[in-house]
């Protein structure tokens, strides 16, 4: 065998390998590629507290219901209110296509949740979101007093429907 075809070769086992290992994935977001449709059993009833979300280090988001895009991101819970943040929001596909269409589905430990999106633009509201995406990656503590929301995050509410 020369150079050229042991070139192609380990080509095309490393194009098999991949091909094999997206397969294995399904439709599922992996790290920065995002996916299709998720599957899981849904949850038809209303959520009246998101605080098992919490207990879940990641979930998966699935926007546009006709042709659907799920992405692996956080989101945590304040009590009654499910977060969901983007960093550099204004770049990220997902945020463009929730804002466009807000119906949603959120899975969280395999189950899956159909809600609404609300892009929070309030400062008090985007406060109250950071202030609780603090609480729940420092252990329940409040932020500090000089605590600053950051601009180029985005927060939207997600609410059952």
């Amino acid at each position: 065998m020369n150079l050229s075809q042991h070139a192609s070769l380990r080509g095309r086992v490393f194009a098999l390998g991949l091909a094999a290992g997206f397969g294995l994935l399904g439709n599922d977001p992996c790290g920065p590629v995002p996916g299709g449709a998720l599957d899981g059993e849904v949850v038809s009833e209303p959520i009246d507290d998101w605080g098992f979300a919490n207990d879940h280090g990641r979930c998966q988001l699935e926007v546009r219901p006709a042709e659907p895009h799920s992405v692996t991101t956080y989101c945590f819970a304040d009590g009654a209110v499910l977060y969901v943040p983007a960093i550099m929001g204004d770049s990220k596909q997902w945020t463009k296509l929730a804002l466009a269409n807000p119906d949603a589905r959120i899975r969280i430990g395999g189950r899956l949740y159909p809600v609404t999106l609300e892009r929070l633009v309030d400062a008090a509201d985007r406060r109250a979101a950071a202030e609780a995406g603090h609480r729940r990656h420092h252990g329940g503590v409040a932020p500090p007093p000089d605590f600053e929301v950051e601009e180029d995050r985005w927060y939207f509410r997600a609410t059952s429907r």
